[in-house]
């Protein structure tokens, strides 16, 4: 099989092989031609003779060794030619670099076979064909320019092109080839020797090496960054008063950033009164005048800056000063690079550094170091606000705890004092180490304990309804006092219980307050009692004369009946019968008169408010029949009951009773009827502000009516409409009432007349209202 043959290398010249053999024959055709040329012109000079024809035929076969001779020279040249062509073709296609020769159009003319394999194309497919279509589309552009380049300069050029991906290679890496192009002329034309260099690897290794640099570069940045980040937030914990803490962080930003002086201004903002550098710091040899703690005259380039870092919050601004500046303190030329920050929503600051040197530069990572450095300060900023709050709060809880007029606590689940505050030893008796090793149901009147502590885990577990109670206290020299607990607890994130906020309150001088008032309360409703009895006066004699009556008519029967000889005995017994009966009548109207006008303590019980209309409805029974009334009472069954004091309640009844009967004596008797109607009403508000369930009577009468005028004034203490009333009456009643935890109103009645009605909460489980 016959060698390829190779296409001619773009730099083959006369030294090869080829052309030296071709020269040779060329020389040695040219010889032998000459030579006999010579001999045919001396055979022709000198005849026919025998020795000179001898002597030609001698020469002849000379020369025909020679020519033999020399054409097994031109054989033996001839194989190594041929031998050296085929190396060249190995050398040609096998080189490292790829060879190209290219025409002025950039049309492909020869190739080798690395070449070929570097574009990844087969060589038949691109003989013919531009370069650029096997090139990547990114880079076609920068090839046609510079092969165009080429041509015009006729100078070498070198670009870099990736091949088109995935031909012969298709799950090769993207390869990156060097070009280098150069123009030559031949036989006229001009074409374009290339040379394709397979960089790829150098490439990696140059991206391997600039990351590695971009790494280190990043970790210096990083390990800047981290420590002057913990520089900045250790300075919280060492530094005390706000100055140091602004200076040592301005300290730590011109050390890190490696800057003359660094200076932080507030506030930044162009439509401030007035700016003012609170902190600075700098090289000892800073010259100009000093900045801190210096109120900053407005100039152009202050107001510049300020309305700058306004519009651009999260930036970086660099500045350079050729001028001198207030903000500057005189000094120019310097260089300037300056964040705004923000501590909280509204306070702005503005951070910067100066430098005189302008062959310092600020590069990307001093930009980022500020700004992180500012995002940092204003969160230390807002820190020290926060916590000079915190200890202002502090202070002023520390204060208001320590200097309350009343006691204060905090209590934790087991009831034993976490904390105290003075008023609270003094009511106790005790000295804070003394009370802080007991508990508040150590303190509390044994008798009291059970209510207190029902009352505390009502509160912890927000089923408490009331705030606060009253119950009594044993301090430490063993003497009874009342207190009032009013008590929330205080619970975590999570909604745990922490402890309780306890307020104490001395109410021993109140209790004694009430205790008398109750005392001229029950007084003056006993005054009212028999002011009552008075009233009713002529009724109760009416009703007491009766049965006197009676008793008299029957005790003559009975002694008329034992004089007599032939008396019946069963009549006898039946007159004595009658005759205790109409006593124990007599008895019970006397009785209720006592019970009714007795001196006694209220008493506080369990009642049932129809029993209570039905016992005042029997106590004005002989006044109603002595005025011709009558009294409708409706209470429905099943009434829920209430909690007061019997004889007080019946007071009252009797009171409204009374009145009414009072106002209808000049009502035509068949009008006389007063009505007396008990319900439940749902969802009043009480007088200590709770809703609750409560029971209403209203007593109604077809009376005179009330004037609006007065209305209001009924309940007040001697007022009254009566020519010898004593204005008591009412107001008692409202006392009464109201003491129940009730009220009680009066309003003109729909048809004539008048209403008066008072309502009582319902009794609660346990016993209280």
């Amino acid at each position: 099989m016959a060698p390829p043959t190779p296409h001619r290398h773009p730099q083959a010249n006369e030294g090869d092989p080829d052309i030296r053999l071709g020269g040779k024959m060329t020389t040695f055709e040219e010889d032998s031609n000459e030579r006999l040329g010579h001999l045919m012109e001396r055979l022709g000079e000198e005849g026919n003779g025998s020795d000179e024809l001898a002597q030609l035929v001698h020469d002849l076969l000379v020369h025909q060794i020679e020519l033999e001779q020399q054409n097994r020279e031109l054989v033996a040249l001839h194989t190594v030619l041929e031998e050296s062509r085929e190396r060249y073709a190995d050398l040609y296609d096998f080189a490292p670099v790829g060879y190209l020769t290219l025409d002025h159009k950039g049309g492909i003319l020869g190739i080798n076979l690395t070449g070929a394999a570097l574009l990844g194309i087969p060589r038949e497919r691109i003989i013919g064909h531009a370069l650029e279509r096997f090139v990547a589309r990114g880079d076609r552009r920068t090839v046609a320019a510079q092969l165009a380049q080429t041509l015009d300069t006729q100078q070498r050029q070198v670009g870099e092109l990736c091949p088109v991906p995935g031909r012969l290679t298709p799950t090769a890496v993207d390869r990156v080839l060097m070009l280098e192009s150069v123009a030559e002329s031949r036989a006229g034309a001009v074409q374009i020797r290339a040379i394709l260099t397979d960089i790829t690897e150098r490439k990696i290794i140059e991206r391997e090496r600039i990351q590695r640099a971009v790494d280190a570069a990043a970790a210096r940045s990083r390990e800047r960054l981290v420590s002057g980040l913990e520089r900045l937030s250790a300075v919280t914990s060492s530094a005390f008063s706000a100055e140091s803490v602004m200076d040592e962080m301005l300290r730590i930003v011109r050390e890190q950033l490696q800057t003359e002086r660094a200076w932080l201004l507030h506030p930044c903002e162009p439509s401030a009164l007035g700016v003012a550098i609170i902190a600075a710091v700098t090289v000892p040899d800073w010259p100009g005048l000093p900045l801190r703690n210096r109120t900053i005259p407005w100039d152009p380039p202050l107001k510049a800056l300020l309305r700058a870092a306004r519009d651009a919050p999260e930036s970086v601004i660099e500045q350079q000063v050729i001028a001198p500046t207030a903000l500057h303190g005189g000094i120019a030329p310097c260089w300037s690079m300056v964040a705004p920050l923000r501590a909280g929503e509204r306070d702005t600051y503005l951070l910067g550094v100066d430098q005189r040197h302008v062959e310092h530069g600020w590069n990307d990572d001093d930009r980022a170091l500020l700004r992180s450095f500012a995002e940092r300060i204003g969160q230390i900023i807002e820190t020290l606000g926060v916590r000079r709050a915190l200890s202002e709060s502090e202070e002023r809880f520390r204060a208001t705890f320590e200097q309350a007029a009343v006691g204060l606590a905090h209590i934790d689940a087991q009831g034993v004092f976490l904390r105290v505050n003075h008023k609270l030893c003094g009511i106790m008796g005790y000295r804070e180490h003394e009370l802080l090793a007991l508990s508040y149901d150590a303190l509390t009147h044994p008798e009291d304990r059970a209510a207190v502590s029902r009352f505390v885990e009502k509160i912890r577990s927000g089923l408490g309804t009331k705030p606060h109670i009253e119950h009594r206290v044993l301090t430490k020299q063993g003497k009874t006092i009342w207190c009032n607990l009013t008590t929330a607890a205080l619970r975590d994130g999570d909604g745990r219980f922490k402890y309780d906020i306890s307020v104490i309150e001395d109410i021993s001088a109140r209790k004694s307050l009430e205790e008398r008032e109750h005392t001229h309360r029950a007084a003056l409703a006993r005054v009212g009692r028999l002011t009552t009895l008075g009233a009713m006066a002529s009724g109760i004699a009416h009703e007491v004369s009766q049965p006197l009556m009676a008793i008299g008519t029957y005790a003559g029967g009975a002694i008329e009946r034992l004089n007599a000889a032939a008396s019946d005995q069963g009549d006898i017994r039946t007159a004595l019968y009658a005759i205790a009966r109409i006593a124990e009548r007599a008895g019970g109207v006397i009785e209720r008169m006592r019970a009714f006008s007795r001196k006694t303590s209220s008493t506080s019980a369990s009642l049932d408010l129809c029993e209570v209309v039905q016992g005042a409805v029997q106590m004005v029974a002989a006044e109603t029949k002595l005025q011709g009334a009558r009294i409708e009472a409706s209470c429905p069954p099943h009434l829920p009951r209430v909690q007061g004091d019997l004889v007080q309640l019946e007071q009252v009844l009797i009171n409204l009773l009374l009145n009414g009967l009072e106002s209808m004596e000049q009502v035509p008797t068949a009008q006389r009827c007063l009505s007396v109607d008990v319900d439940v009403e749902v969802g009043i508000e009480r007088s200590d502000g709770e809703v609750d369930d409560q029971i209403r009577l209203i007593v109604g009468d077809r009376g005179q009516g009330l004037l609006t005028a007065n209305q209001s004034k009924l309940f007040d203490p001697f007022y009254t409409t009566k020519d010898d009333g004593t204005g008591l009456g009412l107001s008692i009643s409202r006392t009464i009432i109201e003491a129940h935890g009730g009220t009680i109103w009066a309003q003109p009645r729909p048809g004539g007349g008048a209403l008066f009605g008072f309502r009582l909460p319902i009794q609660r489980d346990g016993g209280s209202t």
